[in-house]
Formats: structure tokens, sequence, C-alpha cells
């Protein structure tokens, strides 16, 4: 049985490589090329190999892209 993502107010909190991925609706790993090459910001390391990113962040990087495919 697969783990629901809560996505509820994702804005609002740092979220994992999964949720950014659920998000945009791709896979994790187009998360990850998309921080190589520049689409998306890269995520803040927390510690160790913990990386998130702000709801926030996502967001205004959503709006970047629908603003330059407008």
């Amino acid at each position: 049985m697969t783990k629901k993502i809560d996505l509820r107010d994702w804005d609002n909190r740092y979220l994992t490589d999964k949720e950014v991925a659920a998000i945009y609706g791709v896979a994790r790993a187009t998360v990850w090329r998309w921080v190589g090459d520049g689409t998306l910001p890269a995520p803040i390391k927390i510690g160790g190999n913990t990386t998130r990113w702000h709801g926030e962040t996502i967001k205004a990087a959503m709006t970047k892209q629908e603003d330059q495919a407008a």
C-alpha cells in the first residue's frame, strides 16, 4: 500500500522531492534534473543528505514558469 502525500497548505511548509514531484505530476528524477538545469531552485540542505524546498519557493518557481510560457 502506498502512502498518500498530504499537499494541503503545501506553500506554507517545507517539501520533500517526492512532494514537489507530486505537485508537478512528474517523477522525482525530473525534479532533480530541473534543479540541475536551473528550472527549479536548489533545495535547502537541512543536514546530512536531507534537503527540502520551502513551498513559497516552489510556488514562485511555478509562477515564473507560467509567465515565461505566456
